[in-house]
């Protein structure tokens, strides 16, 4: 069991200490712009606003829900997001993820969208004696999408992996408590088969608020590098989003609750 455990927490740290590296060799390598310079324009801005319930099953099995809304007014669109799935813990530090996405998406020059996204992957966790916790998630996703004008549907696979850090901002003795706040940071490659690239990339940090053992409100910006000509990932996308993460099932000790909302987080 010993082996297992330290196994989960390697396999956690290492790919998202490399991840992390090729993130912020880029962006220390680019030269700054003078402060009188304006910011370019080719920046587009996204908002999202997400709630998540988290419903357990079983004492290893566990179901949620994921209701979303997305506005970018630079792209002149507008998304919903409605999906369900489980994970399943054979281990402590080990998860089992399926579920289904669908998308909603509605443009103002262009057809509308609706998107059938089922995705399965595997979540590696550990923490340690600071009370940080961390996880490397890997997971396979289809992307069905229907041009409504035409009825067409593409295909496109998908494979993400994203390593991420949560730390308390609270002392050691109050961490992961109600009332007290924690803090994040997180680095997303995602490739995908039809161009055979990764596109986009994501890394993203965030602030987040135990408002009780049953509700977690975040808030996280994204910065959003892609492959907009196929010249090579750009930043090109700021990601505004707001999280509620909501424990529906009632009954359970509190300190049950908050650990699986803490530990069946969801990105999309």
């Amino acid at each position: 069991m010993t082996r297992v455990r330290r196994s989960a927490r390697w396999i956690a740290v290492v790919p998202g200490a490399l991840l992390l590296c090729m993130v912020a060799a880029p962006a220390a390598a680019q030269e700054q712009p003078p402060a009188t310079t304006a910011a370019p324009t080719d920046i587009a801005n996204e908002y999202r606003v997400t709630g998540y319930p988290n419903y357990p099953l079983t004492e290893k099995l566990s179901g949620f829900g994921y209701v979303g809304y997305v506005s970018k007014p630079d792209a002149a669109y507008n998304s919903i997001y409605l999906g369900t799935g489980t994970f399943h813990r054979p281990h402590k530090n080990i998860q089992l993820w399926l579920g289904l996405i669908g998308v909603w998406t509605a443009q103002e020059v262009k057809s509308n969208l609706l998107e059938l996204r089922p995705f399965g992957g595997v979540k590696f966790m550990g923490g340690n004696s600071k009370k940080w916790r961390y996880y490397n998630w890997t997971r396979y996703e289809l992307r069905f999408t229907e041009t409504r004008d035409t009825g067409d549907w593409d295909l496109v696979h998908r494979v993400r992996n994203q390593s991420r850090i949560d730390f308390p901002l609270t002392s050691l003795a109050k961490a992961w408590t109600p009332r007290t706040f924690y803090a994040w940071t997180d680095v997303e490659p995602i490739w995908r088969s039809d161009t055979g690239q990764l596109d986009p990339l994501r890394w993203r940090t965030g602030v987040g608020y135990i408002a009780s053992p049953r509700l977690l409100v975040e808030f996280q910006y994204y910065a959003q590098y892609t492959q907009p000509s196929g010249g090579g990932l750009k930043y090109t996308d700021n990601i505004f989003r707001l999280n509620f993460k909501v424990m529906t099932k009632r009954g359970l000790l509190p300190q049950k609750a908050l650990r699986s909302l803490l530990d069946g987080s969801i990105d999309d």
